[in-house]
């Protein structure tokens, strides 16, 4: 059947499917990080307007969640005026834009020096590399000042621009690199340190696969972050400040893309708490109160679980995550 698509002008990422089979709104979004898509059936649904007000609405959220989580980034941008090249180049070996390691000839008798270096243009317009020695700072510093070079750099050119649509095209940027030095600034696990520098090193892994790694693991603390700050850094239980875990409802391994950077899908708890949420020997009914599962019932005194514990603050929009819990993850 055909239908006037200009009665439903608010259609981006949102296309018709005109199938004898099923027939509705196609909600697809599609980024390095985040991928995203939804069909929305005009039967199950009830009419076509009311399939593509629904989709419309998904869409809407996803964006807004996106982009509150700094992950909404159109690929490319028109203007060349900008001095900065903001798409991972093939010679890109780290998979961070405007940021690789090298390795140079020295006198003769020397040894190579492994550097960290940072691209920029000068104030001619020329492209530069500012180095940092892995001998002097190591390679976790190195590649920190490189990246800090790399983001002051971006931020002071990002201050000349006058054209909203330019900032808009930097700001991420900027944002990405800033993540990128909270990440690296937090990691004290030799064993995490280990794993990024030996995935950013590895000549096998492609530079867009290494990306993906970086923004993967960047996304899970812009997760931590925003789940700490929506619960005030406290347990949502014990209300202590220490000792939290900053955790999702649905695991990660069960969400997809957007509920795993999805604030609602975040509980902070302390140790034990947590522990016994993750291992489904606790959920939370939807008033917010916690059961105790049957398994644990002997010890949960011990533990300091009384079953009467209650989180206060809940959100209309929680509820989902802690059904899956209570469904999917809890041992009853």
């Amino acid at each position: 059947m055909k239908i006037d698509l200009s009665k439903y002008p608010d259609r981006k990422f949102i296309k018709r499917i005109n199938n004898p089979k099923y027939a509705g709104w196609q909600f697809s979004f599609e980024r390095k990080i985040l991928k995203e898509s939804k069909f929305f059936n005009d039967r199950k649904i009830g009419s076509i307007d009311g399939a593509y007000e629904a989709a419309v609405k998904y869409r809407n959220e996803f964006l807004e969640a996106a982009g509150e989580l700094g992950v909404l980034n159109e690929a490319s941008h028109p203007r060349k005026s900008i001095p900065l090249v903001l798409k991972i180049s093939p010679r890109n070996t780290s998979g961070i834009v405007g940021v690789g390691r090298t390795s140079r000839e020295r006198r003769e008798g020397r040894k190579r020096e492994e550097t960290w270096q940072a691209n920029y243009q000068d104030e001619k317009g020329k492209n530069k590399q500012e180095q940092f020695s892995i001998s002097h700072y190591g390679e976790k510093m190195a590649l920190f000042k490189a990246v800090e070079f790399r983001r002051d750099f971006v931020r002071n050119v990002f201050e000349t621009l006058i054209e909203e649509n330019d900032k808009a095209y930097v700001k991420p940027h900027i944002e990405e690199l800033s993540d990128i030095l909270g990440y690296l600034s937090e990691l004290e696990d030799d064993s995490d340190v280990f794993f990024l520098l030996s995935t950013i090193n590895n000549p096998l892994i492609k530079n867009t696969q290494k990306q993906d790694i970086l923004n993967i693991r960047i996304g899970q603390r812009r997760f931590r972050r925003l789940v700490l700050d929506y619960w005030g850094h406290k347990c949502v239980i014990t209300k202590s400040k220490y000792f939290l875990t900053a955790g999702h409802i649905k695991p990660w391994k069960d969400a997809n893309n957007t509920e795993r950077l999805d604030v609602f899908n975040g509980l902070v708890l302390s140790p034990v708490f947590d522990k016994a949420f993750d291992n489904g020997f606790i959920t939370f009914d939807k008033l917010g109160k916690v059961i105790v599962s049957k398994e644990l019932k002997e010890e949960a005194q011990l533990l300091g679980i009384n079953g009467e514990e209650i989180i206060s603050g809940l959100n209309f929009q929680h509820q989902k995550y802690l059904e899956y819990h209570r469904v999917n993850i809890f041992k009853g």
